[in-house]
């Protein structure tokens, strides 16, 4: 949490009052927020020129600029030619290359895997608007050099980022260098980092540093996960995992409250939906103030989750030396109902159940069943010899754990399964796991023996795998 900031030294020169003439006034910093604010300024004016380069398919198919015209400016000569760059630190302004790059390369992957798939593959990253992306930047700590982190007390340090006027522009009886202090409360020891994040808008820092390895005994313990909506996680020992939904539920309340006010608000504008009152650019006060409540409550619920998933899968990555999960696609999960047309009313729909499935998509939503996947997925490889599997989900919740027979009226209710062979009867979620977990074990047996065969030697190659087999994804550390 940033609580202040102060200034020490020399007051930054922040370029003169006219841009475009030198001789005009002088301006500087005097507190620390408006050293904040120029920092910032600086950052996005930096990064957006960095991103007025990318090109986008025109419409005669041939790659334009996105920004019209690019600015391929060096970071010298922007200093020089822009007044109120002078005395910015250089690993402020060095740091959008690489940011602008992978943020950039990261989406065109992302877009090729989707549209591989078959899905929508989202936008492209846009220019950084102040009003959208709020007042950021990002310092290299460079071994040092700067956004150096001091410890004051158990809970409380200062960040000092260190920069240099240019020559003959510092105050009167005032050094060339000065210092921006950032008095910060943290919540834990900082480790080693490599650049601080700073978000002037919410004031907050983010450290950025390597993950810290988990540490883990060897227990010889495997478990399977059910995900889903009443409980979050069951296990496929018994135990359930369930989020705070008396909690989220109040928020989600507090959220959509304020999303009517805000369609009515677009509503008494003379705007057919939100969506286009908020392109005018003439929405009001009020509007503006209850659209980042939402953002703040959309951020609360997301830290709540994160909490609780944080925790819940170190645990099992700690007591488990293998996790098997799902191989969920959850795109398809909260599709849209397709419309049932009434043959005897031309132009009419008979009901599909979409109202139902709103509920249920709100409630995958507040699951954030991917959150846990994800998670996992990389604490897995922080901690040495623990393996993470994936498995084809089809029947798990229609099979009788104990006796293999699958019927779809094995599942009495959504928490009672009752196999109609044997009359085994647990917990529908318990009994998904442990089929999940018995997948994950056939599918690491079948995988062994491919690699060494059956007898423990190693198998000659091209020997083929199972067809099922090959449908499941091993990850093993």
């Amino acid at each position: 949490m940033l609580e202040r900031v102060t200034l020490d030294g020399a007051k930054p020169f922040t370029g003169h009052a006219d841009r475009h003439d030198p001789e005009s006034e002088r301006l500087y910093a005097r507190s620390g927020g408006q050293a904040m604010d120029w920092l910032c300024d600086a950052w996005r004016y930096r990064f957006n020129q960095l991103r007025s380069n990318r090109c986008k398919y025109g419409k005669d198919k041939t790659l334009v600029p996105i920004g019209g015209e690019p600015d391929t400016r060096s970071v010298s000569r922007s200093r020089s030619e822009c007044s109120w760059l002078a005395a910015v630190p250089s690993l402020i302004l060095e740091s959008p290359t690489r940011i602008e790059r992978v943020e950039w390369f990261t989406a065109v992957q992302r877009r090729k895997t989707l549209l591989g798939k078959r899905l929508k593959p989202g936008r492209m990253p846009r220019f950084k608007s102040y009003k959208r992306d709020g007042q950021r930047f990002v310092c290299w700590h460079n071994g040092g050099r700067n956004a150096v982190y001091r410890r004051v007390n158990r809970n409380h340090g200062i960040i000092t980022i260190t920069g240099q006027n240019p020559k003959g522009m510092s105050l009167p009886g005032e050094p060339l260098r000065y210092r921006i202090l950032l008095h910060v409360r943290v919540s834990q020891p900082i480790r080693e980092y490599t650049a601080i994040q700073v978000d002037w808008t919410n004031r907050t820092v983010v450290f950025n540093n390597t993950p810290t390895p988990i540490k883990h005994e060897p227990t010889g313990r495997a478990v399977g996960i059910d995900r889903g909506c009443v409980h979050a996680a069951a296990d496929s020992d018994g135990r359930f995992m369930d989020l705070p939904k008396d909690r989220l539920k109040a928020i989600d309340r507090e959220i959509r409250k304020r999303q009517k006010a805000q369609a009515r608000r677009a509503g008494n504008a003379g705007y057919s939906s939100e969506r286009e009152y908020a392109k005018s650019g003439k929405t009001s006060r009020a509007y503006r103030r209850t659209r980042l409540e939402i953002g703040r409550l959309h951020a609360k619920s997301k830290r709540i989750l994160d909490d609780v998933y944080q925790k819940y899968t170190t645990r099992l990555v700690r007591e488990n030396d293998l996790i098997v999960l799902e191989n969920l696609r959850l795109a398809n999960m909260s599709r849209r109902n397709k419309p049932v047309p009434d043959p005897l009313h031309e132009g009419g729909y008979l009901p599909n159940g979409q109202a139902a499935k709103r509920g249920l998509n709100r409630s995958l939503r507040q699951a954030s069943m991917g959150r846990l996947a994800s998670m996992l997925a990389y604490k897995t490889k922080l901690a040495e010899g623990v393996g993470m599997i994936l498995v084809n989900p089809a029947y798990t919740s229609q099979t009788c754990s104990r006796c293999g027979h699958v019927d779809k009226k094995n599942r009495e209710s959504q928490a009672v399964f009752v196999c109609k062979k044997c009359s085994y009867t647990a917990n529908a979620d318990v009994n998904a796991a442990r089929n999940i977990l018995k997948r994950g074990l056939d599918t690491l047996a079948v995988t062994s023996e491919n690699l060494w065969g059956a007898d423990g030697t190693p198998a000659e190659q091209g020997h083929k795998t199972n067809g099922n087999a090959a449908r499941e994804s091993v990850a093993v550390s």
